[in-house]
């Protein structure tokens, strides 16, 4: 099964590594695509990737952190991706949701990143809330043509259309599953079935009870994060709302990440 979005390098998951990867496995995980968030765990991303024949590499700045790397982080991006030849660009994005953001720079970092992405051919993952609009229309204004991920798409149905004809691919968590999120799982009903992914967003987005095989407590606040095992409890619920079988599913994606990462 392929974990198309997560974050294995953050401390909650890393600093148990051995174990968390031990128990992906044996739930059924076999490729987990790790996206970085800003410059300072992207070594350990790259780390991560030459280590672990599963990981994925993705580098990108997220938008929560454009304040926080004013200068010099394109340069470092650029060397990152170049060393990485199989590398993709992300979490990148935009983001109205989180307060106190610079929202011209989170669109400049954007746009860069995207124009990085094109220039060396590179899949990417965007990360998106409350600025779908502004999303397309960056889309339009930069030369990026390739193939992209909106993980864990919670943006409104009348655009999916609008980000297919643009190259969209779209993830689904198993946070959707949740009884209070049905709506957002409702809009992907629009998306082609050949369009979409599934994830667990590990360590964050966690799932409904059910769907959970494996809990994390986070040592700070004591409570309980996202294992990517639990990306088998979203394959199967996904499956059942699909009305396919597991099996079905899992040869689903694998042709769908095929298509997304190679392009």
């Amino acid at each position: 099964m392929i974990d198309s979005h997560l974050h294995l390098q953050d401390p909650v998951l890393f600093d148990r590594l051995d174990k968390v990867l031990y128990e992906a496995r044996e739930a059924g995980v076999d490729r987990m695509v790790v996206n970085g968030t800003t410059p300072d765990d992207w070594p350990l991303v790259s780390d991560l990737s030459q280590s672990i024949p599963e990981v994925s590499a993705f580098y990108g700045l997220h938008p929560w952190y454009v304040n926080e790397y004013p200068d010099g982080w394109q340069e470092r991006l650029r060397y990152m991706l170049t060393k990485n030849p199989l590398a993709g660009v992300g979490e990148i994005g935009l983001d109205k949701w989180i307060p106190n953001r610079d929202w011209v720079r989170q669109q400049e970092a954007f746009l860069t990143q995207l124009g990085l992405a094109h220039e060396l051919q590179r899949p990417a993952t965007i990360h998106c809330l409350k600025a779908w609009g502004k999303l397309l229309e960056c889309l339009d204004n930069s030369c990026f043509d390739g193939a992209f991920l909106l993980h864990s798409y919670s943006g409104p149905a009348d655009l999916v259309n609008e980000f297919v004809e643009r190259g969209s691919y779209f993830s689904i968590s198993g946070y959707f599953f949740r009884q209070d999120k049905m709506a957002k799982l409702k809009v992907f009903e629009l998306v082609p079935e050949d369009r979409l992914l599934l994830e667990t967003d590990a360590p964050d987005m966690m799932p409904p009870k059910a769907l959970i095989r494996k809990s994390i407590m986070r040592s700070e606040s004591g409570m309980p994060a996202n294992h990517p095992a639990n990306l088998v409890g979203v394959y199967e619920a996904y499956s059942e709302w699909a009305g396919i079988s597991l099996e079905e599913t899992k040869t689903l994606m694998i042709q769908n990440f095929s298509a997304w990462h190679s392009r």
